[in-house]
């Protein structure tokens, strides 16, 4: 603009054509330049950048090599995904839906090719290809070392890349848990990186490169907090928030206040009951109340050639036990009804695998006691139930230290129990002392809890009832009801090969209802997980079963959740000079030929008001 202003300056004849009007147009709009140069050079508030902080009272960050991880390490593998992608994940409600593939067909029942996105980049600009898939595959498949990431590709017997974007897949068996338990914890490594890498579980990875919807920043180390900056090349679109920064809490109660304060803008996995209450009576701030693929259950150490009161291997006195617990008034008084009562070892959180057809047993403590007459338990003279062989029904029923809420739990089964003849002491005991007591079947009854951190597959939740997973220490395996049954071996089996998700699901219910029928747990109830978000500065939580910030989920939550067009948010305004303003010295120059043209200017205006020579 400024340039075809001069150039009709130069243009006009000023000493004899230019009218007083076409002068004051000119001065307009050289001013009008000068005014928007330095409107835009001057310190305005630029677009601040939208940061989404996720307070986290649940397991830290502690390593950045998804390599490293091992089956505990729920906090790493959670913030991972932000960083790496697999080829399926999970939704809200638990579906496998695409990730970096679009979409699979199965050949026959062992071979799947996948069909993978085109315009997928690495972190570093280097395009992603299925060779990227098969390397990942192979490096699990050779390296055994890497022990957690290895168990998911135990059914996989060859992986290949017809072209860049399929992948064909064999596994040595059909495997019904391939998509939502296995190829969701695979993480796909850039080839280009790791096949530079010496020693792939001490690996620093320290710029950990993925295709993930964020892109890595820096890390304060354990117990601290990492940031992360979106993606703007994510291939399925940039997410709505700028940067990510995870901050970790000790405490509930320090984590409820930050979320209070303005802190932090979304916190979890969970706040306990007592602060729900608290967290609701504040106006801008959200809960989040839902389901985690969880249950906690009690426990009866059933196993033959176990050290619990061998009462409990009878059938009958599991039932008649269980008869004695009211799950419904548990979930109100340990959890202030912020837990269903379940009534089968798959958690209410995974909807359609949950038999519904199976009904708890009915708290009856008149009929608990016919049954265990009806055993040959009878009551002594002390009030304590003896059976046949003499054995007392006199135990211990134990929680861990790190679920002390339970000990509510087991207080009020004492009590039930104790009306029926049953002497149950309830206590507290060190996770690690219960953890051997279980590994070498040196317990009676105790509360645990069952959770997945590995997708929402029921297959966790029935293995354990193996026959294979209940052996005598130092190789006890996952079993700790000790329950053996040739008949629910045989169709784990089945459901495990069965791809026909219809078919799988009547045999997981078999199985459900063998389990009932034996009274082997007593599943007691599925807790809430809580969490809350600030409404006033955030919305977009995904709707669903499932907890947002959750293994599985937490990848929805960071790609669907926005700012809410009001938000400002001051304490991140910068004042900027960069984008699009115009530098100093061009706004000097420009100055500089604004103010040379007024003084033509106003050499013109005195010549027209001079009379002309001569006259």
């Amino acid at each position: 603009m400024i340039t075809s202003v001069l150039e009709e300056l130069a243009r006009l004849n000023l000493g004899e054509r230019i009218g007083m009007n076409k002068i004051i147009l000119i001065l307009a709009i050289l001013v009008l330049c000068v005014t928007s140069a330095m409107t835009q050079l001057s310190p305005t508030r630029a677009q601040t950048p939208v940061t989404f902080t996720i307070g986290w009272s649940g397991s830290t960050l502690d390593t950045l090599n998804p390599a490293a991880f091992t089956d505990a390490d729920g906090g790493s593998k959670l913030v991972s995904t932000l960083v790496y992608d697999s080829l399926v994940h999970v939704d809200m409600n638990g579906s496998v839906t695409p990730d970096l593939a679009t979409s699979w067909t199965y050949k026959n029942p062992t071979t799947i090719d996948f069909n993978l996105v085109h315009n997928a980049t690495w972190h570093d600009g280097q395009p992603f290809t299925a060779n990227d898939v098969v390397f990942t595959i192979n490096l699990l498949l050779t390296h055994k070392e890497i022990s957690y990431l290895h168990t998911f590709v135990t059914t996989i017997a060859s992986v290949q890349a017809p072209d860049n974007y399929t992948v064909e897949l064999q596994t040595s068996k059909p495997d019904a848990t391939l998509h939502d338990y296995r190829l969701v914890n695979i993480p796909i490594f850039p080839q280009h990186v790791w096949t530079t890498v010496g020693n792939y579980t001490s690996f620093a990875n320290d710029n950990p490169i993925g295709t993930g919807p964020f892109k890595f920043v820096k890390w304060g180390g354990p117990g601290t907090y990492a940031e992360y900056v979106a993606n703007d090349n994510y291939f399925y679109g940039r997410p709505h928030i700028d940067q990510l920064v995870f901050q970790y809490f000790t405490s509930a109660n320090a984590m409820a206040l930050a979320l209070e304060s303005g802190q932090i803008d979304y916190a979890g996995p969970t706040f306990p009951n007592a602060l729900v209450s608290t967290l609701t009576s504040q106006a801008d701030v959200q809960v989040i109340s839902r389901l985690g693929p969880e249950y906690y259950y009690f426990d009866f150490n059933g196993y033959a050639q176990g050290f619990g009161n061998p009462a409990l291997r009878n059938k009958a006195v599991r039932i008649a036990l269980s008869h004695a617990i009211d799950n419904q008034e548990l979930a109100q008084v340990v959890w202030g009804g912020f837990a269903v009562p379940q009534t089968t070892i798959i958690p209410v959180a995974l909807g359609s695998w949950v038999n519904p057809n199976i009904k708890q047993y009915d708290f009856n403590l008149t009929e608990a006691a016919a049954l265990l007459d009806a055993a040959g338990y009878k009551l002594g003279s002390d009030g304590v139930r003896v059976g046949p062989d003499g054995t007392r029904l006199v135990m211990k029923m134990e929680v861990p230290s790190n679920y002390a809420e339970e000990y509510r739990a087991v207080q009020e089964i004492s009590g039930w129990w104790k009306q029926i003849g049953v002497i149950a002491t309830a206590q507290i005991t060190d996770i690690g002392t219960l953890s051997q007591e279980s590994f070498n079947w040196k317990f009676d009854t105790y509360i645990w809890v069952w959770s997945s951190t590995s997708g929402t597959d029921p297959d966790l939740f029935v293995s354990v009832f193996q026959s294979n997973q209940a052996a005598p220490a130092p190789n006890p395996g996952f079993s700790d009801s000790g329950y053996q049954n040739p008949t629910y071996d045989q169709l784990y089996t089945q459901q495990l090969q069965e791809t026909d998700p219809a078919k799988r699901q009547a045999i997981i219910y078999q199985m459900q209802d063998i389990i009932h029928q034996d009274a082997v747990y007593y599943p007691v109830y599925d807790p809430y997980l809580v969490q809350a978000i600030r409404s006033d500065r955030f919305t977009g939580a995904p709707p669903g079963n499932l907890p947002p910030a959750f293994q599985g989920t937490f990848h929805s939550l960071v790609t669907s959740i926005r700012p809410i067009a009001t938000q400002t948010q001051t304490s991140q305004t910068t004042m900027s000079t960069t984008g699009t303003a115009m530098s100093t010295e061009t706004v000097a120059a420009i100055a500089a030929v604004v103010i040379a043209a007024l003084v033509v200017v106003g050499v013109v205006v005195t010549r027209r008001k001079s009379p002309k020579k001569g006259q």
